[in-house]
């Protein structure tokens, strides 16, 4: 199998549409990729590693970064280390025919590649959410109504995602309940016995808020209600992304004057929940655009997956690792289920044992 640096690796992931901000267009390339079969059971895997060959060529044309490391110890160079990363992601691409030459398979693709610092997205993920119950602190001092405003915020934002077809709302977690493992046993929890389970998948996103609601005097602007929301997306992989939002809202005096010409409570909400569902929706988007990821699981031999179609996967994806220690490696699926997905590496010769653990990324080479 042809091998390439990890900071290929590396730009495979990003390859697939990460929605960054920059203004450069996305531009059409034209790419081949090789590979050679063992004999003609590896076949459909060489053809599947000249695919590789061929994405990975197709983020290269869109420029390249250097970078050296070297360690010298007492004069001499005991590490000299050069990375290079693509400047470049596949969006989407044509497949424009394949050829063989004895045991060599040539593929060639039409890609249309975009600067990794674009707004553009390839193929969208699916996300499976599991929405956490939000975490709502009111001061004793803000007025009656904002102790409803978060949970009102938050139920409308949840409707809005519910009508994306990229998104499912598994789970709502209500106060009180607590996802759990989902091979932690509570027969006996008397939390379970009263409030269910809500049980953690591997594929599962988490979306967890909390919102903080006070007064505040100062600058001059008299007495302001301020709500401060954090809004956090936990994927299967641990990995965290967040965002926040801060309004603020002057409020009217207690004397029957200023109370009469202030800003009545509608205006008051409007104003306070500003940009709250488009910064919560925004980062859903974000997350969508995100190739599909998960720690690879090795169990009596076999390489496997918490993630399945209901994430998006197609039978035909292919699985880059994520490993700084050596180069990449590439895997295939081999049965995919809805929540699941075992995979086998496209080299036979490289042993599963070395998978465990590692996080994989998926790109989607079934076209």
């Amino acid at each position: 199998m042809k091998r390439w640096p990890l900071t290929l690796l590396l730009a495979l992931i990003y390859l697939i549409g990460l929605p960054l901000a920059a203004s450069a267009q996305a531009v059409w390339v034209e790419v081949i990729g090789h590979a050679v079969a063992a004999n003609s059971k590896d076949k459909p895997a060489a053809r599947r590693r000249a695919l590789a060959d061929a994405l990975i060529a197709a983020g290269m044309a869109g420029g390249v970064s250097m970078k050296g490391h070297t360690v010298v110890d007492k004069g001499r160079v005991v590490r000299d280390l050069t990375m290079m990363r693509a400047a470049g992601r596949v969006l989407r691409y044509d497949n424009l025919g394949e050829a063989w030459g004895g045991n060599t398979v040539q593929i060639r693709l039409r890609a249309l590649v975009a600067p990794l610092e674009g707004p553009a997205c390839g193929a969208r993920r699916h996300l499976v959410l599991v929405t956490l119950p939000p975490d709502i602190r009111v001061s004793p001092n803000a007025p009656a109504w904002a102790a409803q405003m978060g949970t009102d915020l938050f139920n409308d934002a949840l409707a809005r995602l519910d009508r994306k077809r990229s998104v499912t709302l598994d789970n709502v977690l209500a106060q009180g309940q607590k996802p759990i493992s989902s091979s932690k046993n509570t027969s006996m929890s008397y939390a379970s016995l009263t409030r269910g389970d809500v049980r953690l998948k591997g594929g599962d996103t988490q979306l967890a808020t909390w919102f903080d609601i006070d007064t505040e005097y100062g600058n001059g602007k008299g007495r302001q209600l301020v709500m401060r929301v954090q809004i956090q997306l936990i994927e299967g992989t641990g990995q965290v992304t967040e965002r926040t939002l801060s309004n603020a809202v002057k409020l009217p005096g207690s004397g029957p004057i200023s109370s009469a010409l202030g800003a009545k409570r509608p205006k008051l909400q409007a104003q306070l929940s500003k940009g709250f569902s488009e910064i919560l929706e925004g980062l859903v988007d974000l997350a969508t655009c995100t190739p599909v990821a998960a720690h690879v699981v090795r169990s009596g031999g076999k390489l496997s997956v918490p993630v399945g179609s209901r994430q998006g996967l197609t039978r035909g994806a292919l699985a880059f690792t994520e490993n700084p220690a050596s180069d990449f490696e590439a895997l295939e699926i081999i049965k995919l289920g809805r929540d699941n997905a075992v995979l086998r590496p496209l080299d036979p010769a490289m042993k599963t044992s070395v998978f465990d653990g590692r996080i994989v990324r998926f790109v989607d080479a079934g076209r």
